[in-house]
């Protein structure tokens, strides 16, 4: 039969270790094992151990040429039947060993050192712990660096020895460099120099040996497993490990050397070789212990796992019993996430060591959220009571830069009013892409039923954004914090130190503050606070919004921006002006860099429109930038487009029009509208903006520039009549004139407007057309684009 290398050689290793697997949950799984006192009690003492590598059964160890001259085997000294081995002579130099065969137990290898007596840790602490599922892995196999890594921590005595350790394949950046190192420094792990595979997976027969060396064979000892015969190298381990009580073997009467070694398996030997045995009465009686969904208490091993896993102070009684005399409780931790729950059970006192930061989707988990909606890191936590956490993901907000703040009446915007709780949570309700409920409890006492701002409210607080268990306080200012802590929900919390003067890591709100400074969102005041208990202001509430939703503005807009889209009581050079701005107008945009380019924009009004009144119809317009001569709308009155007034004037003075009197008129037949302005060549003011009706698809009215040439009280046919008439483009029929009557004036037969309507004249309302009959001379330059 074909052993490993590993087993011929005896490397020892003894245990295997879950704390440096890649994933690990509880804060004692990263070592596995906790530090405890080094005073062993009992240490378990390494006897003398007669190792043979050089005996003629064993040629697949030719790598101990170093030995030369200790043939501990003088019955065969000629050994001409292993030519592999020429460096061991056929006649011994060392005439003193062959008249002494009887005594194999004593070689006189003078050349290689002897290995210092082992002694463990006969403290009863945990050496092993389970995966992030809630799994112990029972069937799991282990590695060596593993093995290495948990013996390292279970030696009485962690310092280096005076043997080199020159491994190939172990680096100082490896998680188990300095147990393999120690190991060897100590003669625990031999045949250093070599290679030593530290992902290979651990044999039953090499775990059998390790196991062994730690008390040397029994030359005497027997076994019978019908797979490991008396010729084979480990059958001196396995024999002395039977004799021992580790090992029984299987039902079929094999030991089963080669097979990977389990989970299980290890802790039911290295209990037995610790002497360690769970206290039944505990494992009977006790309802906080650690136990792992996949170790009911019907397994084999179920007492083997729960005495390696469980800190605790323990005394071996007479009848081989052992009675713990106290322990350290575990409290199952709960994660609910892509529609599962996994429960973990955690010592008192410590943190969880690893949550995921992904579900099983791949999705990014923002937050872990307490039942009632409160943000809570399970790292960040000690266990002290069973406790449950809900994945929270951050939802999606709107991508279209619409408005999502109003004024008051008069037009104004209060700019250093505060926000209340009520008003904040309606804004980030209304960016939300989903509004549906969650699953997290929205009743508060104090927003009642059909309250403005209930469904905002109670649908943030089901979502996770607001907690509940008290009162809402809904007309109560928002505080710079509370407001942080809100919106800090959409992305997760970043692990850094404050910057602000005023916010130190026990403030209820660090991580939210942080956060968000983390982001850009926030940058404090000039003095380095952040003054998290002041009320939030209007405007700083949509500079962070903004920020958070990456809208930056059209700077050279908003500045063209007039009367109809500004605030009273925010002027352009305040330092909120352009976030107010992009806040409250709903605009369509082109990203340049960092900034907007916006092609148009407007104001949502709730007042209603009336068509009779050309201020009311003006004021509740769409802006646009891009200035054509082509009507773009949907031939319908709801169409209202316009330009700004900055932007009016820049065009009529940037193309240099003049006009023969103080007044000039554009008709512009993309927004259907009527400019009027007055003064001189580059220096033209806009004084009105009228709505119109140019001529229809089939009739257009011509684009050009022309001038105002005669003016009738009105025309009054068969079919239709209007007044009054303003006449332009020479020699031709085309003018302004009201809407269409009947004839003598009885009444409006066409009260269409705002859209391509006409023969080819401009029609506009009774009001505006008086005021060009009354008020703009004959001579004035009239532009048609």
């Amino acid at each position: 039969m074909k052993w490993s290398k590993r087993a011929a050689a005896a490397i020892l290793a003894g245990v295997m270790a879950v704390s440096m697997m890649p994933q690990v949950w509880a804060a004692e799984e990263e070592n596995s094992l906790p530090e405890q006192e080094t005073t062993a009690q009992q240490p378990v003492q390494a006897e003398e151990q007669t190792v043979q590598p050089e005996t003629p059964e064993t040629p697949e160890q030719p790598e101990t040429p170093e030995q030369p001259e200790t043939p501990e085997q003088p019955e065969t000294p000629e050994q001409p039947e292993t030519p592999e081995q020429p460096e061991i002579p056929e006649t011994p130099e060392t005439p003193e060993t062959p008249e002494t065969p009887e005594t194999p137990e004593q070689p006189e290898t003078p050349d290689k050192p002897q290995q210092e007596p082992v002694v463990l840790r006969t403290d009863h602490s945990a050496f092993m712990s389970g995966y992030p599922s809630g799994k112990f892995g029972v069937n799991d196999s282990l590695t060596w660096a593993q093995t290495s890594v948990v013996l390292y921590q279970l030696l009485a005595d962690q310092s280096m020895g005076d043997l080199p350790c020159t491994y190939t394949d172990v680096k100082e950046t490896d998680w188990f460099y300095q147990a393999v190192t120690t190991l060897a420094s100590r003669g625990i792990l031999t045949d250093a120099g070599g290679a030593f595979h530290p992902n290979d997976t651990i044999t039953r027969g090499d775990f059998v040996c390790l196991m062994v060396r730690l008390v040397g064979v029994d030359e005497n000892a027997v076994s019978s497993f019908s797979d490991v015969a008396q010729s084979d190298p480990i059958y001196p381990s396995v024999s002395t490990a039977a004799q021992r009580g580790w090992i029984s073997g299987y039902s079929d009467g094999t030991f089963r050397p080669n097979a990977a070694l389990t989970r299980a398996e290890s802790v039911v030997v290295f209990g037995r070789v610790l002497d360690r045995k769970m206290d039944t009465k505990v494992l009977q009686q006790a309802q906080d212990l650690r136990e792992f969904v996949d170790v009911p208490a019907s397994h084999w091993a179920y007492g083997a796992v729960l005495e390696a896993s469980i800190d605790h102070d323990g005394a071996a009684n007479e009848d081989g019993t052992e009675t713990w005399n106290s322990y350290t409780p575990s409290y199952p931790i709960s994660l609910t996430y892509s529609g599962k729950t996994m429960t973990r059970n955690i010592y008192q006192g410590t943190k969880p060591y690893h949550v995921p930061e992904k579900d099983d989707s791949g999705k990014d988990i923002t937050h872990w959220m307490t039942p009632n909606g409160v943000v809570a890191d399970p790292l960040d936590r000690p266990v002290s009571a069973a406790a449950a956490y809900v994945a929270w993901y951050a939802p999606k907000l709107m991508t279209a830069h619409n408005q999502y703040i109003s004024g008051y009446g008069k037009n104004q915007f209060g700019p250093q009013d505060s926000l209340t709780r009520a008003q904040a949570c309606a804004i980030l309700y209304g960016l939300l892409k989903d509004q549906s409920y969650g699953s997290y409890p929205c009743d508060f006492p104090d927003v009642p039923a059909g309250a403005w701002y209930e469904k905002a409210v109670k649908t943030l607080a089901s979502r996770g954004f607001v907690a509940t268990g008290e009162a809402f306080e809904p007309n109560q200012p928002m505080t710079r914090a509370e407001f942080v802590e809100m919106v800090s929900r959409l992305v997760a919390y970043t692990d850094r130190d404050s910057q602000f003067t005023d916010v130190g890591a026990d403030d209820p709100y660090y991580h939210a503050i942080v956060t968000a400074a983390a982001q850009g969102w926030i940058g404090g005041f000039g003095d380095g606070t952040f003054r998290p208990n002041e009320p939030l202001t209007r405007t700083q509430a949509v500079t962070v919004y903004n920020k958070i939703l990456g809208r930056t503005g059209d700077k050279t807009t908003e500045q063209q921006m007039d009367e109809r889209y500004t605030f009273v009581d925010v002027p352009k050079g305040f330092w909120g002006y352009q976030a107010i701005m992009e806040a409250a107008t709903t605009h369509t945009y082109k990203k340049n860099g960092d900034a907007e380019a916006w092609s148009e924009y407007t104001h949502k009004y709730t007042e209603s429109v009336s068509w009779e009144s050309s201020t009311s119809v003006v004021a509740a317009s769409k802006i646009t930038n891009k200035i054509t001569s082509t009507y773009s709308g949907n031939y319908t009155q709801k169409y209202n487009m316009d330009y700004a007034n900055g932007l009016k004037e820049s065009y009529i003075n940037g193309k240099g029009y003049s006009s023969k009197t103080k007044y000039l008129v554009w008709v512009s037949r993309q927004n259907q509208k009527v400019y009027v302005f007055s003064g001189s060549k580059q220096n033209w003011k806009l004084i009105k903006t009228f709505i119109c009706g140019t001529g229809k698809d089939s009739t257009p009215t011509p684009t050009g520039v022309t001038y105002i040439t005669y003016r009738e009280k009105g025309w009054n046919h068969d079919t239709y009549s209007c007044k009054p008439v303003v006449r332009f483009y020479p020699n031709t029929g085309y003018a302004f004139h009201s809407r269409l009557y009947y004839p003598n004036y009885n009444g409006l037969k066409d009260k269409r407007i705002g859209f391509p309507i006409s023969a080819g004249c401009v029609r506009m309302l009774d009001t505006d057309i008086t005021y060009l009959y009354k008020n703009i001379p004959n001579n004035s330059t009239v532009v048609i684009y």
